[in-house]
């Protein structure tokens, strides 16, 4: 028996699927692909799989994964993908299959990606004003915890960031906490921007790569 990890990428309209109904889906595709895959024993038999890090509902993201465990030992597992793919919506494609290297406690950051536009100022009014914010001391916003809401300081848990300007919308790129212990969502950053700006802010992110604590991606 193999624990095996598979990778996949989230887009287009699947990145609307919620977490508990991507659980669904990936059960489904399991079955379908007659991958011999251990099972929950009892009157409801399945697939045993478990999700690193589950995805915000409409972020896409190119560095999900799923583990299992495998029950044939001389599998390829380059054959894996293609034939989970075939079962799988377009918005969900696999591209890689391994044994599991690290195991999802060792995940301590993710980089994420966010395309901002807005109707009432300009994209470079936009790139002025979000350089402002996180150039400052503070950045202050009320999160969602536990226990309810409280203002955290956003500049403590930014690892590294860059702006993109163009000619219609400004592209951040920005490396995050994440995992069990700490998970900073980056719209908590277009929430501090609006308030700071007063303007409405459309925005698509995806997640790019999860950092152990090593500084390594994720395998």
């Amino acid at each position: 028996m193999r624990n095996v990890r598979v990778f996949f990428k989230k887009f287009d309209e699947c990145k609307y699927i919620s977490h508990l109904d991507l659980n669904r889906v990936m059960l489904r595709a399991v079955g379908k692909s007659r991958l011999d895959v251990w099972r929950t024993e009892g009157f409801n038999q399945h697939a045993y799989i478990t999700f690193a890090l589950p995805l915000s509902l409409g972020f896409s993201s190119e560095c999900e994964s799923m583990d299992f465990r495998l029950l044939d030992d001389g599998m390829d597992l380059s054959l894996i993908p293609e034939m989970l793919n075939v079962c799988l919506p377009e918005g969900i494609r696999v591209f890689a299959c391994d044994e599991a290297k690290y195991k999802p406690a060792d995940i301590d950051a993710a980089l994420y990606e966010a395309v901002l536009t807005a109707d009432d100022i300009s994209a470079k009014e936009l790139y002025t004003a979000f350089s402002e914010l996180l150039e400052s001391d503070e950045i202050p916003v009320e999160k969602k915890t536990k226990k309810g809401f409280k203002t955290v300081n956003l500049k403590e848990y930014v690892r590294a960031y860059s702006l993109l300007l163009d000619e219609r919308s400004v592209t951040l790129s920005i490396t995050l906490p994440a995992g069990s212990s700490t998970n900073i969502n980056p719209t908590l950053f277009i929430t501090a921007l609006e308030k700071k700006t007063g303007a409405e802010i459309y925005y698509n992110i995806s997640r790019k790569e999860i950092y152990t604590k090593e500084g390594v991606p994720f395998a």
